[in-house]
């Protein structure tokens, strides 16, 4: 009967995180990331393969929104996007449960693969339509494939490992370094212990098999750029950080001539590729005031000061400050036989947390993959600490403890964030919930209006129009055609380019106090084709269609 429970009990986190998956399932809203994602795959519906857009971001998690977008009973980009997500979740669970089985055993797993199906975070990603769900899963099932694959020297889980991390890197780049770190600990481990056997010869499989699933898309960024490139954003990632990390502008994004200006052949001019050497060199150039951010960044990653923002405020720590602390009693235990080699590659996805300060401030979006490991860490030392404490009675009642204590931690973290809307639908009335700050409000607003006008002028053109729209506008989506970015440029050269590009008409979004002549008051090469404005908030789209200089 014992042995059948233990069979049985994958099935409880399993059934948990289907359950709260399911019980709130629905199609979620349109993120200023996520219309990049949802463009690919429409780019893919379309026929022209993913677009300019693939420079921007890996397009493995729009690969399988386009592909879940052909089901019959889909209606729509955005159905798709929860659907991927939801299994995702499930793929993060099983994932957890994994690797804690494989280092630490059934009550680490079990109490982790809990843990993960309550974290709000992890259903935060699950919702939105953008890459950090399907990037978390398959970083996590690849750590377990490596750490599978060292301990039964098998060549055949190498190559599986391989291939797991390529759709790790293809979801998001920073996948590629993970991979390496990984291999690092395990080479270092390796020749600090001389250990013998099929281990090289196992790398050696894995980098192969990384290299043959990740060549379409490298042939792809090849074709582009001319030349090899891991990361398709490098060039963007390191415009941003002057503006945003380092302050040298404080342009921000869109109206940044850095990011979106156009070079002299015509493109973007984050479409120009760089390095690790031209990040280097930036920082370089000024390292007193490199060295400040640095650290002052990477403060901001330590469990307790990591900023509450981006849809968590109500719940802001993704590393939580309570299992930190018991991950810590956990690195103080010895992990079996092989101790060394395991907390090595277990431990090697969080040096990416030494690389990330230098392009960001702690945001909890880029920390959040890496909240599993340290879950599965923490656990762990929950489950020392129990066996420890209660090391004079059965060993049944340690692990009883222990997981007790995992499930109570899970529950705290959840209702923590959500104290009324996960098990009971709040009183609309109540004048204790917590209501939407203005600017979430003004954000809503924008976000329904945007929606609304995109539909309209979906409809009244119809679908598959080439629109220019300045990214981060919510009107790329519901406009439900091609997507042309809007370069800042003399109006000229903006006008070139969109004719370059093939953009049939440009888009604006105004307030309602700009009169309606000026609206309709066009420059050479542009014609007035129709307007949305709101009645309630006077927000306006205007439509303006390109014409070719020559025939204007």
């Amino acid at each position: 009967m014992r042995d059948e429970l233990k069979r049985l009990a994958p099935a409880l986190p399993i059934a948990l995180v289907l359950y709260l998956i399911l019980s709130s399932f629905s199609r979620p809203g349109v993120t200023a990331d996520g219309q990049t994602y949802l463009q690919i795959a429409r780019n893919i519906h379309f026929g022209i393969g993913l677009g300019w857009q693939a420079l921007w971001v890996p397009p493995l998690h729009s690969c399988l929104v386009a592909l879940v977008g052909w089901l019959p009973g889909v209606p729509d980009l955005l159905l798709a996007s929860a659907i991927v997500g939801a299994c995702m979740g499930l793929f993060l669970v099983v994932a957890v449960w994994l690797l804690a089985d494989e280092l630490f055993g059934r009550t680490v797993a079990l109490g982790a693969a809990l843990v993960a199906a309550l974290f709000p975070h992890f259903h935060w990603i699950f919702k939105a339509p953008e890459a950090e769900c399907t990037y978390t899963a398959f970083l996590v099932f690849s750590i377990w494939l490596f750490c599978a694959a060292r301990r039964k020297q098998s060549l055949k889980l190498f190559i599986f490992c391989g291939i797991a991390f390529s759709l790790a890197y293809m979801s998001r780049s920073e996948g590629f370094l993970v991979m390496v770190f990984a291999i690092a600990a395990a080479l270092f481990v390796q020749w600090r212990s001389r250990t013998q056997g099929n281990y090289l010869r196992g790398i050696a499989l894995l980098l192969l098999a990384f290299l043959i699933t990740s060549l379409p898309y490298m042939l792809f960024l090849k074709k582009h750029y001319g030349s090899w490139v891991i990361s398709p954003k490098s060039t963007y990632v390191l415009i941003w950080m002057k503006s945003r990390i380092y302050h040298d502008n404080d342009l921000g994004e869109v109206g940044n001539e850095e990011l979106w200006g156009l070079t002299d052949s015509g493109t973007l001019k984050w479409q120009v590729p760089s390095g690790a050497g031209d990040v280097l060199s930036y920082l370089m150039s000024h390292p007193a005031k490199s060295a400040r951010v640095y650290l002052d960044n990477l403060l901001r990653e330590v469990p307790g000061r990591i900023p509450n923002n981006s849809g968590m405020e109500r719940y802001p720590q993704v590393f939580p400050v309570l299992l930190a602390l018991a991950a810590i009693a956990a690195l103080l235990r010895r992990w079996g036989d092989r101790s060394a080699q395991n907390k090595a590659v277990f431990l090697s996805p969080f040096l990416i947390l030494l690389v990330l300060p230098v392009f960001t401030d702690g945001w909890w979006k880029y920390l959040v993959p890496y909240a599993p490991f340290l879950i599965i860490l923490g656990c762990a030392g929950i489950t020392f600490s129990a066996g420890c404490v209660f090391k004079r009675f059965p060993h049944a009642t340690g692990r009883t403890i222990s997981l007790v204590a995992m499930l109570a931690l899970a529950l705290y973290f959840r209702l923590t964030a959500f104290p009324v809307e996960i098990f009971s639908s709040p009183d609309k009335s109540s004048t204790t919930a917590i209501q939407p700050s203005a600017s979430i409000k003004s954000r809503q607003t924008y976000a329904a209006d945007a929606d609304k006008a995109g539909r309209w002028i979906a409809e009244k053109l119809g679908q598959g129009h080439n629109y220019m729209v300045p990214a981060f506008s919510k009107l790329i989506y519901p406009l439900n055609g091609f997507w042309t970015a809007t370069p800042v440029a003399d109006y000229e050269r903006l006008h070139g380019y969109a004719i370059g590009e093939g953009a049939e008409y440009f888009v604006a979004e105004l307030d309602g106090s700009v009169p309606i002549e000026e609206i309709t008051t066009v420059p050479p090469g542009l014609k007035f084709e129709t307007m949305y404005r709101s009645p309630e908030s006077g927000y306006t789209a205007a439509v303006y269609r390109f014409i070719p200089m020559e025939n204007r």
